[in-house]
């Protein structure tokens, strides 16, 4: 209402924060508060005028009173989690954390802050759950690129490290961080081919083709044509296995991330490491299906190689 006077407050108080006038803002909250002390919103405010003044355990208090009046505000949850692991609480900040994503599922900020905490605490591998869900909700979030990006490249993971480099480098082209671990995974990678090139090279069927050699349609015609189906089937059987990574696990991923990350209490462990365990059956499946047909393609290929 226009004659209300709580809202009267905080729209003076939000006028103040544009202009950057931090402690005006919290005054005038805190006046506001004088008038109505059971209201969220003003708590609200008077938490993130704190959080921007570096008052973090006001930011606390008043997040928390906001939870009080209002126990399924799930940014109210999120922000308090945010503040608790700045102040050095990562138990106290997982758990606000857990909750704010259990409220709601598609906070990408939540997985990022849960990412955070996990990658302080030295849970990599759930901090990289965190940040992949925080990117799926949010494929511009820059620093949960560079964020997982780093994680990445301390398991050694350089190709996985260098796409998430590169992707927070084009969201925020000329950022120096992100330029400097472009190259430094770039050139990691590039030791790594320079060590695989220095191994001897396997002989493969292949080199004893001849490239200028023509080939026979009386003597090659059946061999040409039951490749040439081969071929078909691994054009047609890839496509299938990135249908099923585009769907059935991408779908299996996500719902065991989010069950690991407490974000939806209706799903349940069991059934989606089961669901898991169900879907990489079948991926496997499907590379040794693709693996036969790479051999009998070879066979096809040495016996024209031989004939």
């Amino acid at each position: 209402m226009a004659n209300d006077p709580i809202e009267n407050f905080r729209r003076k108080a939000q006028e103040a924060l544009s202009r950057g006038q931090y402690h005006e803002a919290r005054l005038i909250y805190q006046e506001a508060l004088g008038y109505r002390s059971d209201s969220p919103e003003v708590h609200y405010g008077v938490a993130t005028v704190c959080f921007l003044l570096g008052d973090l355990r006001g930011a606390v208090y008043h997040f928390k009173e906001v939870i009080r009046l209002d126990p399924f505000r799930a940014t109210a949850f999120i922000n308090l989690g945010a503040v608790q692991n700045h102040l050095g609480s990562p138990d106290e900040a997982m758990a606000a954390l857990r909750r704010g994503v259990q409220l709601d599922p598609n906070r990408s900020e939540g997985y990022y802050n849960l990412g955070l905490v996990y990658k302080q605490l030295g849970q990599l591998d759930l901090a990289i759950v965190s940040y992949r869900e925080a990117i799926r909700l949010d494929p511009r979030m820059i620093d949960a690129h560079f964020n997982l990006g780093n994680i990445l490249f301390e398991k050694q993971q350089m190709v996985m490290a260098l796409a998430h480099y590169r992707q927070a480098l084009e969201l925020r082209p000329q950022w120096e961080k992100a330029q400097r671990a472009v190259e430094q995974s770039e050139a990691m990678l590039g030791q790594k081919d320079d060590s695989s090139s220095a191994q001897p090279m396997v002989a493969t069927a292949s080199a004893g083709l001849n490239p200028n050699r023509h080939l026979e349609p009386e003597i090659h015609g059946v061999v040409l044509h039951d490749l040439h189906k081969l071929v078909a089937e691994i054009n047609g059987g890839s496509q299938d296995v990135i249908d099923f990574l585009h769907k059935e696990v991408e779908e299996a991923i996500r719902n065991l991330s989010v069950c690991v990350l407490g974000a939806d209490a209706r799903l349940n462990l069991d059934e989606q490491m089961t669901r898991m365990d169900q879907v990489m059956a079948k991926l496997q499946g499907m590379r040794d299906q693709t693996q036969r047909r790479m051999f009998r393609a070879k066979l096809l290929t040495d016996k024209i190689a031989k004939a």
